[in-house]
């Protein structure tokens, strides 16, 4: 597991994005799960006691690069879960998680990487990273640090990834992180792995 700080996190969780767009690969369905479509397709059941964040779609321009953007959230008890499905119009392979590990959940292998990540409310007061902005505005605990898991999936032709995070505050900080956490953590993180398998 690795520790960082807040500014290489925002860079290395999620891409910064802007504008309006009109392309939706996240949406959420009248039974109240999370409905992926796009390049991937897959349902995350939400629990009943979840606040749940609007989804954003934007999209950015670099010169002739267009990458088309979906982000959404929902936040139970103190841990919460983003994800994010970006494409892009770029040349075939641009979009890559090869520097990710394989983490074994079940009897399949994602590419995946465990972070805990120190934040200040200093840190949040002067920072603009959307990742940050989005889970602010629903008033999620993330001082003074958060433990997350990102799992990563790239299309093929590596035109698309999709991102899942599930994070949970970190009450101490990274290095005050108990066995007991760390346990409980990879517990409900588990769950929540079985959930989207047992539902898709």
């Amino acid at each position: 597991m690795k520790k960082i700080t807040m500014t290489a996190a925002a860079i290395a969780l999620l891409s910064s994005m802007s504008a309006t767009a009109e392309h939706q690969y996240i949406d959420f369905s009248k039974a109240g799960h999370m409905v992926i479509a796009g390049p991937f397709n897959a349902v995350i059941p939400i629990p009943e006691d979840s606040r749940v964040g609007e989804p954003e779609h934007t999209k950015e321009q670099f010169l002739s690069e267009t990458l088309n953007v979906s982000r959404a959230g929902y936040f139970a008890d103190d841990q919460f879960v983003m994800v994010q499905v970006e494409t892009t119009n770029a040349p075939k392979g641009t979009l890559t998680n090869e520097n990710f590990p394989t983490y074994k959940i079940g009897d399949r292998d994602f590419r995946a990487r465990t972070l805990c990540i120190d934040i200040s409310q200093e840190d949040l007061d002067a920072d603009d990273d959307p990742l940050f902005e989005y889970v602010e505005a629903y008033n999620v605990q993330i001082v003074p640090a958060v433990k997350a898991v990102q799992l990563s999936v790239t299309t093929d032709d590596g035109t698309g990834e999709g991102n899942i995070i599930y994070m949970r505050n970190a009450p101490g900080g990274c290095d005050a992180m108990t066995p007991e956490f760390e346990a409980e953590f990879d517990a409900a993180f588990a769950r929540f792995i079985e959930s989207i398998q047992d539902r898709n």
